[in-house]
């Protein structure tokens, strides 16, 4: 969902420069955090759909993101430029 800032930190690890590879880490660990705020997939499904990927809800057993953790994720995205 993210392959740019992906890309970034697995180069900089590989190249060998944990610098940039844990600055970037640092950088990112709120978009990460709020990936996991809720059981996988619900926040990933739910930022492709913000994103305008449309992949749909999540089926039972699981549930919508709630709405206080849905605009959290929306803040986050924007953060990062990517909505």
């Amino acid at each position: 969902m993210a392959p740019k800032i992906a890309h970034e930190i697995a180069i900089s690890g590989i190249n060998g420069d944990m610098k940039t590879c844990a600055k970037l880490q640092l950088e990112y660990l709120q978009l990460c955090s709020d990936l996991f705020m809720d059981v996988n997939p619900i926040p990933v499904k739910e930022a492709m759909n913000l994103m305008g990927m449309n992949v749909g809800k999540c089926r039972l057993p699981l549930v919508e993101l709630s709405d206080s953790n849905r605009e959290k994720l929306a803040l986050t995205l924007k953060k990062y430029n990517l909505i």
